[in-house]
């Protein structure tokens, strides 16, 4: 088709689509994107022929309220959806042993309901995975219209976990800046279990715990019963077993300031 006849064209479907907009519908007209690959179109007011574009689609669009009216137009459809894609992280387990690698399976250009499978798992609603050790870990993600599948990939630094086991050396609870509060020992999460004790400097116990994890589980520069402990020096003994069973100990000071 040449230039001067595609003008003609769509001078000729404007003129449709005025002549139609002065009637009314009982029902929401169609719209139709012409030039598939050529051929003519049957409407109600008529026919039109057409030779190159893309294809043919219906779209309702509300007008009034008592006659059928169809609009002719040409233009590009765009498609609701192209695919399913994402972006999923991850990260490495941080030393050797500690098992505690993760995971995070995230979608863009999703359409409807999104679902994990991990591992050959069935699909839910889950989509973040901790405590992996180092390997190859299949997932499948699905939508309301595709899938897809991939790989995430966890590896470890070969570095000993005891020596990503490092204590703070102090902690200021009560002192209005809400910092330092707790007494952090980076690297704890990196053992299956492990015990803390704190002591006076006479020796005494004055505080333990299990599974201490830095947030809900931590010392507060409080005794056992809840007290608060005066300004001092005091000492712990950290004892921790990795997940490869490999036991560890550690001694040291705090110091704790109000």
């Amino acid at each position: 088709m040449n230039n001067k006849a595609f003008k003609s064209i769509c001078i000729l479907m404007l003129v449709l689509h005025f002549a139609a907009s002065a009637q009314v519908q009982n029902s929401p007209p169609m719209r139709q994107v012409f030039c598939s690959t050529g051929g003519t179109g049957s409407f109600s007011l008529g026919t039109i022929d057409y030779t190159v574009g893309e294809t043919i689609v219906s779209t309702d669009s509300a007008m009034s309220s008592s006659a059928s009216v169809q609009w002719l137009t040409q233009g590009f459809q765009q498609p609701n959806n192209t695919s399913l894609s994402d972006k999923s992280t991850f990260t490495n387990s941080p030393c050797t042993g500690a098992n505690n690698g993760s995971a995070n399976l995230s979608v863009i250009n999703y359409n409807g309901n999104v679902t994990y499978s991990w591992e050959g798992s069935s699909f839910g609603s889950q989509f973040l995975f901790k405590n992996l050790a180092p390997g190859t870990y299949q997932y499948k993600i699905k939508d309301g219209n595709f899938s897809l599948a991939g790989a995430i990939v966890i590896s470890e630094d070969a570095i000993d976990c005891d020596d990503q086991l490092k204590p703070y050396t102090g902690i200021t609870p009560n002192n209005g800046d809400d910092y330092n509060n707790i007494w952090v020992i980076d690297g704890i999460s990196n053992f299956e279990t492990n015990t803390v004790y704190i002591y006076n400097r006479w020796g005494a116990k004055i505080w333990e715990t299990k599974d201490y994890n830095n947030e809900s589980n931590a010392w507060n520069g409080k005794n056992s019963q809840g007290n608060e402990l005066p300004d001092g020096t005091y000492f712990y003994l950290i004892e921790a077993i990795s997940k490869t069973l490999k036991k560890t100990e550690k001694k040291g000071w705090i110091e704790l300031t109000y």
